[in-house]
């Protein structure tokens, strides 16, 4: 495996194999243990652990040095915590890139498909100026937002600063990586589900600062991020800057984004996509999953 993004701590390997499941196929490991994935107490598998087992399917497909370029995710039914998941993952080629498509399985029926793209990179990555992603501890001048606003237990595993809210826009600070958070283990380059979570936790904020229509919900209908290029640290910053309000994309249907910038170079997108649905239509065999 050459991912240059693949994760490096045991605890953060979620996926095992059997041999009667056959080739292709995996099953996630559902650890409520996890201090990240399982920050506070659930009833169902988060969408983040499922994004997790995608990735790493992905990563054990490639050979050459590559990078998480794009994810794209269908969250379909709630995953549950004390029943097996099955990983079932294709491969296809295009200009170079690997891409791998999970599917994921319990009680026959698919929960949620979620496609990865993987990336050759194209030149080496300077890691003579790097601090290594585990070993900065130090928030500088920085203060992080408070756990509560984010849905966060776990002080250690708040991501972002407090986000600026403006009438159109919200911005916020990633934190510089720490070695006391989990999440931030990656072997060459910041993790994608790293960022991807920073993004998540902007959306929490919002959420949690907002009123009736305008209030986002925990439960979405599926996430999506593109980078043009990994980064292998903090060192010149890394901002967010997205839209404060939803876009409408269809009946019910409704999506926001935001960039990623460091250095003041935009280098990656991140983007969510919810459904309008009335609470008590809803059960937990029709939601889609929460991320």
């Amino acid at each position: 495996m050459s991912a240059l993004d693949r994760r490096m701590h045991p605890k953060n390997a979620v996926l095992r194999h059997c041999r009667r499941d056959g080739n292709g196929v995996a099953r996630l490991i559902v650890d409520k243990t996890h201090p990240f994935f399982f920050d506070h107490p659930l009833d169902h598998v988060p969408g983040l652990l499922l994004l997790e087992g995608a990735v790493q399917a992905a990563q054990a497909r490639v050979t050459a040095p590559s990078f998480v370029s794009a994810i794209l995710a269908d969250f379909k039914q709630y995953t549950f915590i004390d029943k097996d998941i099955l990983l079932h993952t294709t491969v296809a080629k295009d200009s170079g890139s690997v891409i791998c498509t999970t599917e994921f399985e319990q009680d026959s029926v698919v929960r949620a498909s979620i496609r990865v793209t993987l990336t050759p990179t194209l030149q080496e990555i300077d890691q003579t100026s790097s601090i290594p992603l585990c070993a900065m501890s130090s928030l500088d001048d920085m203060l992080p937002c408070t756990s509560r606003s984010l849905n966060k237990q776990r002080p250690e595993n708040v991501l972002i600063t407090t986000p600026v809210l403006t009438d159109q826009r919200v911005t916020a600070q990633l934190l510089p990586l720490s070695d006391k958070c989990l999440f931030s283990d990656s072997a060459e380059t910041v993790h994608p589900l790293y960022l991807l979570e920073a993004f998540m936790q902007v959306q929490r904020f919002l959420n949690a600062h907002h009123d009736g229509d305008k209030r986002i919900r925990d439960i979405l209908t599926g996430v999506s991020f593109d980078q043009s290029a990994p980064i292998t640290n903090f060192d010149d910053g890394v901002a967010l800057d997205g839209a404060r309000e939803f876009v409408g994309t269809g009946k019910n249907r409704l999506a926001r984004s935001a960039w990623l910038t460091s250095g003041g170079r935009r280098f990656a997108k991140c983007s969510i996509r919810t459904a309008q649905v009335a609470t008590k239509t809803k059960s937990k065999t029709e939601e889609p999953q929460p991320v």
